[in-house]
């Protein structure tokens, strides 16, 4: 037997996440995305090598680099019970770390059962392949039998965990409690317990945390991530993040943690937001452009960081005050992740939503303060104009099937899209997903069987964009698959409907 395949006595808390969230994807955060997509396409040895390969460990079998939510919970639990008594690690790794003193086994997920966004809608797209890949992963973790060996408690949180409860799978995952929320405030006294062997419900709701209840990380996040904002306050009603308190984080702390992952050789630092322009704004969401521009400029002169990311933006922000942009995109395309036409770029991650005014209003009249409703369709344009104008070209999320959506809606999403034809933009249409801890978390999903011939020629219409632009040395090979898999596959599955919509895709005249 290997030496380190050895028994030991175990680490009484064990934290780790399926193998496909302990990746970095080559430093490519957007990719992470493709974890929404089939797992039975191509075999998981191969994913696993070439597409989210594992984070590597220290030698001694413990993560180098973890997800940032699980790195709070680990500084969170070391604070309360001692560093020698907490460990993270990936599922390969989680044989050297559990035995018979290991009394807790907490468990970090995103997207467990595949009912987020992404997932449900690209994985019923395809229609085959099976299961979600990050869906497949998490079942193999939470069906190793090491973590019920010795009859340590199974903890489940992160954002995703509220799939669990909804898809009824906590009896079938044999998972002992399930954490709702924020667990800043929450974690340590549930772990307590746990580790005393006292009892605890199946299910938690957990407290919303005080900022300064929210520690620093002691150990390097994936992507670098570091936290500059929590929660948002625009009320969009499908979103979560609306739900939590708003907070902006000092600069020094934001510094420290970002300084962390740089010593560690994390070569990106993405600054964990729901908005890039909420960082200490002012009153009705009005920018902060001294703040930001000072976070942006004290983050880009760290020593180390190649990358730098900002994780998502409003657009509202960007019409009121142009400068900001101008400001910041220099150092942010300096140190851009991608390339387009030989030519450095940066991203950021944008919700366009919908062109429907009427939705807008309905469902997420925030989203465009301090301007109105009416306003949207403008401000988008002129937003990512403005974006292109300084070389930042957005990943946009468009969401349909939201609850009473009309033809006409979805035709002033479309009319939208074609004002912005010539836009550098890539676009991820999305079925409306009703996530646990949102105000439209009871409301019905949109999913295939209400995928409308207008809805088809939606996806095509983005989808033709995203290749025409990102990928044209592609389209022979895109071509070719997608009329094979029509005359295979889809014509089966999904009717003639679906022929006009892969012609658009594949950039052939309508017939």
């Amino acid at each position: 037997m290997d030496p380190a395949d050895e028994p030991r006595d175990g680490v009484p808390i064990v934290l780790t996440a399926s193998a496909i969230e302990m990746s970095d994807f080559y430093l490519n955060p957007f990719i992470a995305f493709t974890g929404g997509f089939p797992s039975k396409i191509i075999p998981k040895k191969f994913l696993r090598k070439h597409w989210y390969p594992l984070t590597k460990d220290n030698g001694d079998g413990t993560a180098a680099f973890a997800p940032y939510g699980l790195r709070k919970i680990e500084a969170l639990l070391e604070q309360e019970f001692g560093k020698s008594n907490v460990v993270t690690c990936a599922p390969p790794n989680i044989h050297k770390f559990v035995g018979p003193n290991t009394k807790v086994i907490g468990i970090s997920t995103m997207d467990p059962l595949g009912m987020g966004f992404v997932s449900r809608t690209y994985t019923s797209l395809v229609g085959f392949g099976g299961e979600p890949m990050a869906a497949a992963e998490f079942r193999e973790l939470i069906n190793n039998p090491i973590l019920r060996k010795y009859g340590s408690k199974i903890i489940v949180g992160g954002s995703g965990a509220w799939q669990i409860i909804r898809g009824r799978m906590q009896d079938a995952y044999r998972t002992d409690v399930v954490m709702i929320g924020e667990g800043d405030r929450t974690a340590p006294a549930v772990f307590r317990k746990a580790l005393e062997g006292e009892p605890l419900p199946k299910v938690i709701q957990t407290e919303k945390p005080k900022i300064e209840e929210i520690p620093l990380i002691t150990r390097p996040s994936l992507f670098g991530v570091v936290e500059i904002t929590r929660g948002c306050g625009r009320g969009c009603q499908f979103c979560s993040p609306t739900m939590r308190t708003r907070n902006s984080f000092p600069l020094d702390r934001i510094k420290k943690e970002a300084e962390l992952n740089a010593r560690a050789g994390s070569r990106m630092i993405v600054l964990q937001t729901d908005d890039l322009f909420l960082y200490k704004c002012k009153e009705r969401f009005i920018p902060n452009r001294e703040a930001i521009v000072e976070l942006i400029e004290t983050v880009g002169k760290i020593p180390g960081v190649e990358y730098l990311q900002p994780a998502h933006a409003a657009l509202a922000p960007v019409v009121y005050d142009p400068k900001i942009v101008e400001e910041i995109a220099p150092i942010l395309v300096e140190k851009g992740r991608w390339n387009l036409n030989g030519k450095r770029v940066t991203s950021i991650e944008i919700g366009i939503e919908t062109g429907s005014i009427r939705l807008i209003e309905k469902y997420m009249k925030g989203k465009m303060l301090p301007y109105e409703p009416k306003d949207w369709p403008e401000i988008v344009v002129q937003a990512i104009g403005i974006f292109n104008d300084n070389d930042i070209y957005p990943l946009a999320t468009l969401v349909i099937g939201l609850p009473s959506e009309t033809m006409e809606d979805t035709l002033a999403t479309m009319e939208l899209i074609d004002d912005l034809k010539g836009a550098k933009i890539f676009y991820v249409p999305l079925f409306f997903t009703s996530e646990e801890e949102c105000l439209l978390s009871n409301v019905r999903q949109a999913d295939l069987r209400h995928l409308t011939d207008l809805y088809w020629d939606f996806f095509a219409t983005c989808w033709r964009h995203n290749i025409k632009l990102w990928a044209p040395e592609k389209q022979g090979i895109i071509t070719a698959s997608s009329m094979l898999l029509y005359m295979l596959y889809y014509r089966w599955k999904h009717g003639a409907k679906v022929l006009q919509p892969m012609i658009k895709l594949i950039g052939f005249p309508r017939i």
